[in-house]
């Protein structure tokens, strides 16, 4: 597989892809100062029982999140997590307000949650991380399977271990020398030593250590010699990163390139196109199944089927290669989307035992791609597929976008029907308690006609029920769920209380044009809903028309007439008497 790296740097933000065979496997974002992994020194502010829990104060924009779990600083144990009520002291035996306290950010903040800290401080390096408080254990990566090789990176993580600090060796430092683990150890405890200097001289709250920006960050964990380019478009920012790839991989130095293309580096890659499709609820699969992405905060579905895909053979077999292929891209998407917390798969149901064995083999296999730590669970007899994956950040389309402001991230909003009985249902309540006889509703222009009624029957059967006048507006920048209601005629209307004289000319300009199937135009001069069946549909200038029907809330009119040019000017050229004759 050909691997890549693609860092694209730019006023406002920076990107960096990781492709594989050309198409997108991870994208990475960095527009403002990441907080994960940075070291604080932080002031408790609430310790709060209820939650076993404290909040922290780092200096951030909001308090830190701190779990007792996280609190002690001997490192727990894995029944030690699954019994949590059980295996730690309260926290207010661990923490007390106004304590100042050393703390590390392991999530940042997601949706409405703050950040979330740890006090036993980790540092990573290339080959390994360093436990720096919490133990004097060795672990190895599970991601490396050969036993042989686990244990001799384990009996390699003995020799070069601090005293009374534990490492956990990294994936990619399967193959490597003692030296090299040992060049990580040195660097790491000089930097936990300056960062113990510094915090003791820094009063809190106070940033005491930032984590390494996302460029430099890709280079420690990411590029290795599995990966065949690591493309830079940035002169400035490539001269660093040959820098620094000298100092801790000087092998992989020809690997960094400098692209000064006159086209963007991501359009070169067609990456742009990719990465709109990851923002989409819907991805199809290669032979026309597709699978729906959605998110909530708790969790995230994921929902695969068939589509068009009709297969070659029996049902069951048509149904096990769309689950197949639906694994590959679910992983894949994962990746992309940075999808974090709990996912649900619901695959299409699988009577035979043994495809489902297929397909939960290939979806852990397909997982060991994934440098972010994932679990999946077990599949359910209702057929779905639990598992988890480390959360870290916001997801893409949460970096990407923002919620829609007509419906607020739900997704769908009240139909026009339903907005109009809605508004109906509050006159009939403001005339059963003596409302004044004149009502005045502003609203958008689609509930506007679904008031009015085609050629303004609705609203005129609604004043007889209610025995008012009402008069309806439409504001073409309303919210299509919102509405007001006033007392009193608008301004301007004539003596009867009608917004224009029967004859009357009036002039509608393209923008009140309302683009919606109907017999001639249908406009809204004034926020009047107005009907011209002799005009065309759509109008790009300005338009006259003689009024011959009016209401309160609807007016019908003819195009009018227009004087002919060849009149015009006859009329402007006609020679003058001539005087004196």
């Amino acid at each position: 597989m050909r691997k890549e790296i693609l860092v694209s740097v730019g006023h406002r933000e920076t990107r960096v892809a990781m492709v594989e065979d050309g198409r997108l496997a991870e994208l990475k974002l960095e527009r403002e100062t990441d907080v994960l992994g940075n070291v604080y020194k932080a002031k408790v502010e609430n310790v709060v029982g209820g939650l076993d829990a404290a909040f922290v104060d780092c200096g951030l924009d909001r308090n830190v999140f701190l779990h007792v779990s996280d609190a002690v600083l001997e490192e727990p144990t894995k029944k030690m997590l699954r019994r949590k009520m059980e295996s730690f002291p309260p926290i207010e035996e661990v923490l007390e307000d106004g304590q100042e306290i050393l703390v590390q950010v392991t999530k940042g903040s997601v949706g409405s949650k703050g950040p979330r800290a740890t006090r036993r401080v980790s540092l990573p390096g290339r080959y390994l991380v360093l436990m720096v408080q919490g133990g004097d254990k060795v672990g190895v990566s599970r991601k490396i399977e050969d036993e042989a090789e686990r244990q001799r990176l384990r009996d390699l993580g003995e020799q070069v271990r601090p005293s009374g600090m534990g490492i956990i060796i990294r994936t990619r430092a399967e193959g490597v020398q003692r030296i090299d683990l040992q060049r990580d150890v040195r660097f790491l405890t000089r930097l936990w030593a300056s960062i113990q200097r510094r915090a003791k001289r820094t009063p809190p709250p106070a940033l005491i250590h930032e984590d390494l920006s996302l460029v430099f960050e890709i280079i420690r964990d990411v590029f290795s010699e599995e990966v065949d380019h690591f493309i830079v478009d940035d002169a400035e920012v490539h001269r660093k990163v040959v820098d620094l790839v000298e100092q801790i991989a000087p092998k992989l130095g020809k690997r960094v390139e400098h692209y000064a293309g006159a086209k963007p580096l991501f359009a070169m890659y067609d990456l742009e196109t990719q990465i709109e499709r990851a923002l989409r609820r819907r991805v199809w699969l290669p032979r026309g199944g597709h699978i729906n992405i959605d998110h909530t905060e708790a969790l995230t579905a994921v929902d695969v089927n068939s589509g068009k895909f009709t297969g070659a053979g029996s049902l069951a077999d048509t149904v096990l290669q769309t689950n197949l292929q639906a694994v590959d891209e679910i992983v894949r998407q994962v990746r992309v989307r940075d999808i974090g917390g709990i996912i649900v798969i619901d695959f299409i149901d699988m009577d035979n035992a043994n495809h489902r064995r297929q397909v939960m083999a290939k979806l852990k296999e397909a997982l060991k791609s994934d440098r972010v730590r994932s679990r999946v669970v077990h599949l359910t007899p209702l057929g779905l597929v639990e598992m988890t994956r480390k959360r870290t950040g916001d997801t893409l389309n949460v970096q990407l976008q923002s919620t829609c402001p007509t419906c607020e991230g739900r997704g769908r909003i009240a139909s026009v029907e339903t907005t109009a009985i809605r508004i109906e249902d509050r006159l009939k309540e403001l005339a059963g308690k003596g409302a004044a006889t004149d009502l005045r509703i502003t609203c958008s222009a689609p509930v506007c006609m679904q008031l009015v009624g085609e050629g303004g029957a609705e609203i005129a059967a609604l004043e007889e029920d209610l025995g008012r006048q009402i008069h309806v507006r439409a504001n073409t920048g309303m919210h299509p769920e919102r509405f007001v209601i006033n007392s009193g005629a608008p301004e301007g209307v004539t003596k009867d209380g009608l917004p224009f004289e029967t004859g009357a000319v009036i002039t509608i300009e393209p923008a009140d044009a309302l683009d919606i199937p109907s017999d001639g135009l249908i406009a809204i001069p004034g926020g009047v809903v107005c009907h011209v069946p002799d005009a065309p549909h759509t109008i790009d200038q300005p338009l006259s028309v003689r009024l011959t029907e009016v209401g309160r809330s609807f007016v019908r009119g003819t195009v009018a007439a227009r004087k002919s040019r060849r009149r015009r000017r006859r009329r402007k050229g006609a020679a003058k008497p001539e005087e004196g004759n």
